[in-house]
């Protein structure tokens, strides 16, 4: 991955975070699931510096999103829309989901 396309990656994984309606558990449960996911993810791009990522952080951060998506609990169809929209972004193939 590119240190273009690892930006717009970390870009859309960001997006669909922020985009996405939450209705999960509030509090702590949306701490656990959404709000230290996505910190991660954050440190991870500050980290990086703008340089290409490992596949490895690459499972990592589509392991946190799912993490955040499953907390929100969102749809499916809304999910993949998010996975196209990210694996387009990243120059991926196929977004497969990996460990949070």
């Amino acid at each position: 991955m590119s240190e273009a396309t690892s930006e717009a990656f970390l870009d859309a994984v960001l997006r669909a975070i922020a985009c996405t309606r939450n209705d999960g558990p509030d509090g702590e449960a949306y701490d656990r699931g959404v709000v230290e996911p996505a910190r991660h993810i954050r440190d991870l791009e500050k980290e990086a510096g703008g340089r290409a990522l490992t596949r490895d952080e690459v499972e990592r951060v589509l392991g946190w999103l799912e993490t955040v998506l499953d907390t929100k609990r969102v749809p499916e169809d809304e999910r993949e829309h998010h996975r196209t929209r990210i694996a387009e972004a990243g120059g991926l193939t196929v977004v497969t989901r990996g460990p949070a």
